[in-house]
């Protein structure tokens, strides 16, 4: 009986030891489940935020161009975009993929910044968090970061 129940341990404990893998998903299997048109925005306040915003966008439009990919800024990087000209590439590239960054008037008022410090190719809304609801409501999947 007693060695019925050691060999009863044993194999549970050989059970338990086996690598769960069938429950991992791989990063590429996850990454390519991403549509091909699929419509996707970050809510960013962050300039750190918003050039990796930029670099992920490009990245899906390589994937497909028919992936819609926008940005919307809010909080201290509405200041930052307007001083900082080394965030000038990341606005010009995303211009040139077709990715819209835009920028909350409410936060632009709250640091004193105007539209006329933003390149052409920056649009701003009323308010960042109504223009996030909004894409939501379009279906658009959102992040905050």
């Amino acid at each position: 009986m007693k060695s019925i129940i050691k060999i009863g341990i044993i194999a549970l404990g050989l059970l338990y030891m086996q690598p769960l893998n069938a429950q991992f998903t791989s990063p590429e299997k996850v990454e390519d489940a991403m549509k091909k048109d699929g419509k996707y925005a970050l809510l960013v306040q962050s300039s750190r935020h918003l050039m990796s915003s930029v670099s992920a966008g490009e990245r899906y439009k390589e994937m497909s161009k028919e992936i819609d990919f926008h940005i919307v800024l809010i909080g201290p990087v509405v200041k930052e975009l307007a001083e900082d000209k080394e965030l000038i590439p990341f606005i010009e590239k995303a211009a040139s993929l077709g990715i819209p960054i835009v920028v909350c008037e409410f936060a632009m008022k709250r640091l004193g910044v105007k539209k006329e410090d933003y390149p052409s190719s920056v649009y701003t809304t009323a308010n960042g968090y109504s223009y996030i609801f909004g894409l939501q409501e379009l279906g658009f999947k959102t992040i905050e970061l």
